[in-house]
């Protein structure tokens, strides 16, 4: 994280040093500027030609099986070995809010960083919520294993059952029932930019499942796809198979007809088993495989040097053409 802070220091110093090279120059020949010309400078984004910033976070993972950013920053990362959930906060400190819990398969995060978390064995599952403060409470025992799960935004969650392609509802007084039965095994469940409910499929099928339980299609990702996640901006990636020796995070299709080829959106180490994205669309990546949690840093947010306003930076190595740029490689 140091020399993350270093580059931002030293990008914003050498726009400031930059900036007051500008305005010394007229001042041999002309009046000061106004101070109104000052107030009204520009704030658009800057493209600074540098690959991202890429660093390996202190936190010791056994088997990282899930990931979530919440809204302040803090990551969450679900370890199914070491049977807990690790809390990593901006300053790199580790705390556990989950401890000593076998089986955990998923975890979500709301909007106020309640950590709800899905456990599962081969016969059945448990939903339990921990709050900021570490008080746990289990929510929700189920009768059969589930594989991954959802909280809408009324506070119902909708769970995937493992066995017999079903989707099932837990309202908010606590009623279990079946909400739609699909033809095939679903890989993984998301609430999209409008609050409502996905689903991706083995096949690579993505369907809409509404709140009546009426089944539409919705999409498509590369077959075998493993994860359905959503960027800051609203738009859907899965996490797809190998391509020259990486996974790859690929855009969702919303064409009617599966399309020849999916647009790559970045490639990222074989053995990533989930992502997560900060609100600046930042990459956290969790990978057994290595036993590490990766932060993937691009996108910064700077003070301006002359006013203090919060402006955008983006490190691209293509900068200079950035206008045809597709893929990331990290």
């Amino acid at each position: 994280m140091q020399r993350v802070f270093f580059i931002v220091r030293t990008i914003a110093s050498i726009c400031f040093a930059v900036s007051v090279c500008v305005y010394d120059a007229p001042l041999l020949a002309e009046e000061l500027p106004s101070l109104g010309a000052i107030k009204n400078h520009d704030h658009s984004p800057v493209i600074v030609q540098s690959r991202p910033v890429i660093e390996r976070l202190p936190v010791k993972v056994i088997e990282p099986v899930d990931l979530r950013i919440g809204k302040s920053g803090h990551i969450f990362i679900a370890d199914k070995s070491a049977r807990c959930v690790f809390r990593l906060g901006s300053d790199g400190d580790v705390s556990l809010p989950v401890a000593d819990l076998s089986d955990i398969q998923r975890i979500q995060v709301d909007a106020d960083e309640n950590l709800y978390v899905l456990t599962s064995n081969s016969r059945e599952a448990q939903l339990q919520m921990v709050n900021p403060i570490g008080q746990s409470i289990v929510l929700h025992e189920l009768t059969f294993a589930a594989t991954s799960f959802v909280r809408d935004t009324i506070g119902q969650f909708v769970v995937i059952s493992k066995d017999a392609n079903r989707i099932v509802v837990i309202s908010t007084e606590g009623d279990v029932t079946e909400l739609a039965q699909v033809y095939q095994p679903v890989s993984d469940v998301v609430l999209n930019a409008g609050g409502q409910t996905e689903a991706l499929l083995m096949s690579g099928e993505l369907i809409h499942i509404a709140a009546s339980g009426e089944v539409t299609p919705s999409g498509f990702a590369p077959p075998g796809s493993s994860r359905l996640m959503l960027q800051p901006d609203g738009s859907m990636l899965v996490l797809a198979g190998r391509s020259n020796e990486h996974a790859r995070l690929v855009s969702v299709s919303r064409d009617q007809v599966r399309p020849a080829e999916f647009l790559t959106f970045a490639s990222v180490p074989q053995g990533t088993q989930a992502v997560g994205f900060d609100a600046l669309g930042n990459l956290c990546l969790a990978n057994p495989d290595l036993r590490a949690i990766t932060k993937v840093t691009s996108h910064f947010r700077i003070p301006c040097p002359h006013c203090g306003r919060p402006t955008d930076m983006t490190f691209r190595k293509d900068a200079e053409s950035a206008a045809n740029a597709t893929t990331r490689s990290f």
